[in-house]
């Protein structure tokens, strides 16, 4: 065979190799075969999806359905903040921040009695006249200033400025009123202030002062009412009576 005769033959088989690698790629397109290729791609990016990629977008995105159950819609935030708006400017007895409306504060706490009243007791085993005998009636409050004082003995006339007797004294504002129940072997008692000043009291307190008139058991004793005509500001409550006496809340 001549070199010209096998040069064609060799082109006629590459021809022909090549025509069959391309009949053969697109029967693999169209037929049967081709087709389960493709749907077994497509497969397998619909399980990357749902189980890789998916879960990933869930953690990072609400649904519509979560969002609507989990975040106002801005028609409920006005509404909201309206109504929040209209209840701190109307309301009469909420709550202001930190702060108590009067009527709140007037239910919550019991308020300063106007009239302070206790009891009082001096005694003594004298050993001789003139021996001193004394006690300090505390309200328990500091007045914005001083009080009158006035001192009814045993069924002696209740003066102006004081009311009521023993068992329920009173006071007009800024008087004490010392009632006396009983007593023995006892001067007439005076009121002093803690400065030993006679006919006045200290802004929170008073003290009773007198002296035997006998020797052996002497004492007096009785109750007391004061008032003031207001508290100091900003002045701290003090111990109530430490001689005997008490403090109760009055009309």
């Amino acid at each position: 065979m001549s070199s010209g005769s096998s040069r064609r033959s060799l082109r006629r088989l590459v021809v022909a190799v090549v025509v069959g690698v391309m009949v053969g790629g697109g029967l693999m397109a169209v037929t049967p075969a081709g087709a389960e290729v493709s749907q077994s791609l497509a497969t397998s990016w619909k399980k990357i999806w749902k189980k890789e990629l998916r879960p990933l977008a869930d953690k990072r995105y609400y649904t519509k359905k979560k969002s609507d159950s989990t975040f106002a819609t801005k028609a409920e935030s006005a509404a909201a903040a309206a109504a929040a708006q209209s209840a701190a400017s109307s309301a009469t007895d909420s709550k202001l921040g930190s702060y108590y409306k009067k009527t709140e504060s007037d239910a919550r706490y019991a308020p300063a009695p106007t009239v302070i009243r206790g009891s009082w007791s001096m005694m003594d085993n004298a050993p001789a006249v003139g021996t001193y005998l004394s006690t300090d009636v505390n309200w328990g409050y500091t007045f914005s200033g001083t009080l009158t004082v006035h001192y009814i003995p045993p069924a002696g006339a209740v003066p102006a400025g004081c009311s009521g007797n023993l068992d329920a004294p009173g006071a007009d504002p800024g008087n004490l009123c010392v009632f006396a129940f009983g007593s023995n072997g006892v001067s007439p008692v005076q009121i002093r202030n803690t400065s030993n000043n006679s006919g006045t009291t200290a802004p929170f307190a008073a003290n009773l002062f007198a002296t035997s008139t006998a020797t052996g058991n002497v004492y007096a004793y009785g109750s007391w009412a004061a008032r003031g005509t207001g508290l100091a500001a900003g002045a701290p409550r003090v111990s109530p009576d430490q001689g005997g006496g008490s403090t109760v809340p009055g009309e």
